[in-house]
């Protein structure tokens, strides 16, 4: 019996939270895995003393699993980018005596401390990332070749629901429904799609799933809704909030287009959702995207932050049954080889190798 211990985020609101209970769940499965989760809390203090006795409840010679992404660790101080991670991945290595595996959630490799942050993800045995772009980059930063894994992230096997029932559901019947689902914040681009949505007809409507997280957020959220008020377009663009996993195959089912017209991103769960349901599906061209489209043909791309080739990539995808049949297609393919089953068996290899 092989003991995994999971320093994660745990029953919250969070999207790293909910991959990782999908993951656990799978591995769960397996009868010589046993999970112990070492829960991070997302709010209040956290300070040295905080993860010195969270680590000191982890069994020395053991495998941990860090599901690292920087609101994780840090910053805890208002304005300074402080982060524990480099702390605890020591503690964890030279006093826990523990072989690490870290799932690389997110990172910037242009970013000062982040490249400070990638020498001290070498302490690893193994890293996880979702992309090849990032293993690239990684190594560029001087990851040791050998120790990165590619595993994608994981896609849940769902029962699609009834277009219209949803639609009335959510109080949209007969209306044509463009869904932002995940976080909000300047990266994800929703003031790109509030600006075009005057350039379609009223029987169009936005719908953003999600809510902010940080303050800068919440300013953006803030300057959205003024756009939102400026355009005249209330009645055009319903906000729902974070939307739990009750919730979800309605807004799925509701949704015509699903629309990711990201700035800036790593490795989107949100976006694996919407494939989930089989839902043709628009991303900005970043390099991630690039890669699953190059992949799989589940997506369409458009030229990022160009608001006039979104639209008419909207348009376009509206008016033609022949393409959005073809994309419904290539998501059954894409849900195939990125099934959570898939990911459980190719992370459990992991742990078996570092048991030798």
């Amino acid at each position: 019996m092989i003991t995994i211990n999971f320093i994660t985020s745990w029953n919250t609101e969070c999207g790293i939270a909910d991959t990782t209970r999908l993951l656990v769940d799978e591995l769960k499965k397996y009868d010589d895995i046993q999970i112990n989760i070492c829960p991070v809390k997302k709010s209040g203090p956290k300070n040295l003393f905080y993860f010195f006795k969270l680590l000191k409840n982890i069994p020395k010679d053991q495998i941990t699993h860090i599901q690292y992404h920087s609101d994780l660790f840090g910053p805890f101080i208002p304005n300074i980018s402080l982060s524990y991670f480099p702390m605890v991945i020591s503690l964890l290595k030279f006093w826990r005596k523990n072989k690490i595996i870290t799932t690389v959630h997110e990172i910037d490799s242009n970013s000062r401390i982040d490249k400070l942050i990638i020498k001290f993800l070498n302490f690893s045995d193994k890293l996880i990332v979702h992309n090849r772009n990032l293993i690239n980059s990684m190594e560029n930063c001087g990851v040791k070749k050998g120790k990165l894994f590619l595993i994608p992230l994981g896609t849940i096997q769902i029962k699609l629901l009834d277009k219209k029932l949803c639609k009335n559901r959510l109080g949209v019947a007969d209306k044509k429904i463009l869904t932002i689902f995940g976080f909000i914040g300047l990266n994800k681009g929703h003031d790109l799609l509030v600006d075009i949505l005057p350039e379609l007809d009223k029987n169009h409507i936005l719908v953003i799933a999600g809510e902010p997280r940080t303050k800068e957020q919440i300013e953006y959220k803030h300057l959205l809704e003024e756009q939102i008020f400026y355009a005249g377009l209330q009645d055009r663009v319903k906000f729902l909030g974070f939307v739990d996993r009750k919730h979800l195959p309605v807004v799925a089912g509701a949704t015509d287009i699903f629309i990711y017209p990201y700035r800036w991103i790593i490795a989107s769960a949100a976006l694996n959702i919407a494939l989930s349901y089989q839902i043709p599906t628009i991303t900005s061209d970043l390099d991630y995207f690039k890669e699953i489209k190059r992949e799989y043909s589940c997506i369409e791309l458009f030229k990022s932050e160009n608001k006039q080739d979104l639209l008419e990539k909207i348009c376009g995808l509206l008016r033609s049954a022949e393409k959005q049949e073809h994309l419904k297609e290539k998501c059954k393919y894409f849900n195939k080889k990125t099934s959570w089953k898939a990911v459980g068996n190719k992370t459990r290899e992991l742990y078996l190798e570092l048991t030798y």
